[in-house]
């Protein structure tokens, strides 16, 4: 925009009313905005006390941050060029000022400095304020500027936006005294602009990836309900599929989003505030990084929701202790919003079949049946007179194949016709296994093709002998459980039993324990279990010979391992922590046959 007035038309126009013919229809519409304020005589722009001006800095405090690399860089390269930048809020009020030591100092004369109020209607036609009302960059030179004792500066501002609101947050001002040509000044401050923005676009990314984390934390504590999480500018971070579906206030929710850009400056607390009241029926949580606020988290709260199994609970209650099973849990809530096939790999008694009903519960599909194959009773006449007469799915629930590796090659070859002939039609495919389908896919034991579309996503359970902190919370669950089921009493151990079940390596997982804790409640008059209650398993053997050395204990751990593995040596080194060539090294050095079992 270049110059279009002379001392001699600003004259006409203060002192007539009169606008020179060619002069920019921009600067004209400004000064009749300015004309409306009684302002023609400052001498300089109106400035904030201490108070009122760290109350603006605290708003801005995120352009601020951004700006900070752009500032520290221009307070070095200003230096003798009679330049000054400086930086103002969306108010108009400077909140940072650098450049030449010399100008600045003349700037103070004008206020031209931190803390000065430069919006059109404190001091009329001006950089800052003009760019701000125009949303766009802006050069004002001498005698286009509205109050006489500001011609004295030529000034070039380009407005900050907000990433995905579009919202000005400040402008960045390039200053510098009449007379001298600057024809690059609208160039750099528009270059200093996007910089700022380009960094305030990377802090809403890391706010993202930390509400996305945050997410996982909440979720572990407000289970499966329909969540929405919201980031400063009221995008959506993260919905589950099922939000859209149980919010029936959208004109609620589309005000909260409006507000929220607006509100975000401010402290936690006072957000907290004024959304306390936005969306009745739902919990609502600021989520703050460092004292400043980030994003909001919609929960709903439907008592449908908890009649229906939603909420969670039986996540909860598979997976509700310790960190392995905590990390578990978090995976499965998450998978379980979308549709994608699951394949959930563990030993036998670890909760899967358990795990692959509880996830259809909390699924979008949990309305639908849930339907179960035991592949490994399944014959190539029965798979084909299923698929003859479509007998699975067609209802969008899910279908849960339960061991598939161990059926034969004819009937993968079927069961992979019959997961793409459900999945069409819109039903989930869970499906369970006692040992790696990938390691037996590498053997050419399982079809790959068949294993790529039920392992979209995998799961792996974990035995209990490596969640030692979690038997004692899973057994009084169980206990819970079945006293509340059968109507008996609960169970009760002394503390020398509890030792010694949190001692033992239950090799059979949870499947183990819930048998123990039918077999003690049948068998116990009281109801409390000692040690000698416990069988003889639970029970530490005999104090060995002191002449039997840690060699004889580690082959004796080592046959122990091949015999509960059944032979399988990729899982015996795996139970016993060491990689399989290490194994092979210690059988050879213990005599013990490589032979490996299938």
């Amino acid at each position: 925009m270049e110059q279009t007035v002379r001392k001699k038309g600003w004259e006409d126009f203060m002192s007539l009313g009169q606008a020179p013919l060619d002069m920019n229809n921009d600067i004209l519409e400004s000064w009749k905005r300015s004309a409306r304020h009684p302002i023609a005589d400052r001498t300089c722009a109106p400035i904030l006390g201490e108070d009122d001006l760290a109350h603006r800095r605290a708003l801005a405090r995120r352009l601020e941050r951004a700006a900070q690399t752009a500032l520290g860089r221009s307070r070095r390269l200003l230096i003798g060029t009679q330049d000054i930048l400086l930086l103002s809020d969306s108010t108009g009020v400077v909140i940072e000022a650098v450049g030449d030591p010399n100008t600045l100092s003349r700037a103070e004369e004008n206020h031209l400095h931190t803390g000065g109020r430069w919006a059109e209607e404190e001091i009329g036609t001006n950089a800052i304020g003009t760019a701000l009302h125009r949303r766009a960059p802006t050069l004002i030179q001498d005698a286009e500027h509205f109050c006489e004792a500001i011609q004295r500066w030529n000034c070039a501002a380009t407005p900050v936006m907000e990433p995905g609101t579009g919202r000005v947050l400040g402008v960045v001002d390039i200053s510098w005294p009449v007379g001298i040509r600057q024809p690059n000044a609208v160039a750099l401050s528009s270059a200093l602009a996007l910089q700022i923005e380009t960094e305030l676009t990377h802090m809403l990314g890391r706010d993202r990836e930390a509400l996305l984390e945050r997410l996982h934390l909440r979720r572990l504590r407000r289970g499966n309900d329909p969540m929405l999480i919201m980031d400063r500018s009221g995008a959506n971070v993260f919905s589950t599929e099922d939000f859209s579906r149980f919010c029936d206030d959208d004109d609620a929710l589309r005000h909260l989003r409006q507000q929220l850009p607006d509100l975000m400056d401010q402290s936690p607390d006072r957000i907290r505030q004024v959304l306390a009241t936005c969306m009745q029926g739902t919990d609502l949580e600021v989520i703050s990084e460092q004292g400043d606020a980030i994003g909001v988290l919609i929960s709903l709260r439907r008592p449908r929701l908890q009649a229906s199994g939603w909420a969670g609970q039986d996540l909860r209650q598979i997976v509700n202790s310790g960190e392995v099973s905590a990390n578990l849990l978090a995976q499965a809530q998450k998978l379980a919003t979308t549709t994608i096939s699951i394949l959930i790999e563990g030993e036998t008694g670890t909760g899967k079949t358990e795990l692959a009903r509880a996830i259809h519960r909390a699924s979008q599909q949990s309305d639908g049946p849930f339907e179960m194959i035991d592949c490994a009773q399944l014959t190539e006449e029965q798979l084909r007179e299923a698929l003859t007469n479509n007998r699975y799915g067609g209802d969008s629930g899910v279908l849960c194949l339960g061991n598939p590796g161990a059926s034969s090659p004819a009937v993968q070859t079927l069961l992979l016709t019959l997961v793409d002939q459900v999945a069409e039609q819109g039903t989930r495919i869970i499906a369970f296994s006692s040992r790696s389908l990938y390691e037996a896919m590498n053997a050419n034991s399982f079809r790959s093709d068949l294993y790529y579309r039920i392992a979209g996503a995998r799961l792996q359970t974990t035995p209990l002998r490596q969640r030692p902190d979690e038997i004692e919370p899973s057994l009084r669950r169980l206990v819970q459980a079945h006293a509340t089921e059968h109507g008996r009493r609960e169970l009760r151990f002394t503390s020398g039993a509890m030792a010694a079940l949190k001692a033992y390596a239950w090799p059979g997982n949870l499947l183990e324990m819930r048998n123990l804790v039918i077999t003690l409640n049948a068998l116990s008059p009281t109801g409390l279990i000692d040690e000698r209650t416990l069988p003889q398993e639970f029970h530490p053997p005999a104090r060995r010979d002191r002449t039997e050395t840690l060699r004889d204990m580690e082959r004796m751990e080592i046959l122990s391992a091949i015999e509960v593995e059944a032979g399988n040596l990729s899982r015996v080194a795996r139970r016993l922590g060491i990689a399989r060539s290490t194994l092979y090294l210690k059988l050879d050095s213990y005599g013990i046959s490589r032979r490996r079992k299938v």
